[in-house]
């Protein structure tokens, strides 16, 4: 497959981020894309909702969750 599915939340996949160790930067969509803006805003909706920010990329070790860590 070329490209992602079209059913795919992208403000959804971005809340998710920082739990599967991706740094905002890491944003898999393309600049100026409605998919970057929501992805971007899904990752903001998760660090204030009190997510650690993961920064440098993707992170090293597992992210820890309070049920465990995420692998």
């Amino acid at each position: 497959m070329d490209t992602p599915p079209n059913d795919l939340d992208a403000r959804a996949l971005g809340r998710a981020a920082p739990l599967k160790g991706l740094a905002r930067e890491a944003c898999p969509y393309a600049e100026g894309t409605e998919a970057r803006t929501l992805w971007l805003a899904g990752y903001d909706d998760a660090v204030k909702a009190g997510v650690e920010p993961v920064t440098g990329g993707i992170a090293k070790d597992p992210v820890h969750t309070p049920s465990g860590p995420v692998r």
